[in-house]
């Protein structure tokens, strides 16, 4: 039987959950690949929930390894989960903004870094090949100082692609972040009171190179100055 339209899909939003999600050993995320997992206590359900796709799509599937999947963003991020009944079936994160200084002529520096690793499996020569981390300075799209938010770990099982979830949730975040700007600014600046920037509306995603085309039908066009570089063992512009 195929998966519901995205009509009949229902959605919940987790905001940040703060270090309880740095919090689970790797037993349990190695347990998070059975649907009947019952949640740890301290840890929201929806965060779980987004595991339960994050996991198999890129662990199981992209080869990608288990002890990388969960970052200091997770924690400070707001995640969308669409599910089908109980059953998380898409998830993406929406890290709030960047939090940018500079550093001589056209050099920006983010406070806080991507996790940059590389898959098992990959040819040492091949890695030493590789840029792994975007260009961070001013770019024709960006000027290296103007506030973004970023959209990241976005997944859906194999299942239900192609069913218009993701883009659903793609559209409800964004709604979202365009009512909650000022929530946004306080929690991805830390220090500088009121002086702390407003987004205004810059969206930045780091995607694979493969499903460039699908970013594009979503509105969102690629920065060459940012340059081709892997992430996890996986080209992204």
């Amino acid at each position: 039987m195929p998966p519901p339209p995205s009509s009949s899909i229902t959605t919940t939003i987790l905001p940040p959950p703060g270090p309880w999600a740095l919090s689970l050993p790797p037993a349990v995320l190695s347990a998070l690949t059975d649907p009947n997992t019952h949640p740890p206590p301290h840890n929201p359900t929806p965060f779980l929930s987004a595991l339960l796709v994050r996991i198999p799509v890129f662990v199981t599937e992209q080869k990608c390894p288990l002890d990388a999947e969960i970052d200091a963003d997770d924690a400070r991020s707001w995640h969308w989960v669409a599910f089908d009944g109980e059953r998380p079936v898409a998830t993406l994160r929406l890290v709030p903004i960047a939090i940018a200084t500079t550093k001589g002529e056209g050099e920006v520096v983010e406070k806080e870094k991507e996790r940059i690793d590389s898959c098992d499996g990959d040819a040492e020569e091949d890695k030493e090949k590789r840029v792994t981390e975007p260009y961070h300075g001013a770019t024709k799209m960006w000027d290296g100082r103007e506030p973004y938010i970023k959209i990241g770990r976005m997944a859906t099982l194999k299942a239900y692609r192609g069913q218009g979830v993701a883009k659903r949730l793609i559209e409800e975040s964004l709604a979202w972040a365009k009512t909650h700007a000022a929530e946004l600014s306080s929690q991805g600046m830390e220090e500088g009171g009121d002086n702390r920037p407003l987004w205004k509306g810059l969206v930045l995603s780091h995607a694979q190179k493969s499903v460039q085309g699908w970013w594009g039908r979503m509105g969102f066009e690629v920065d060459v100055g940012l340059g081709v570089w892997w992430e996890e063992g996986i080209e992204h512009v």
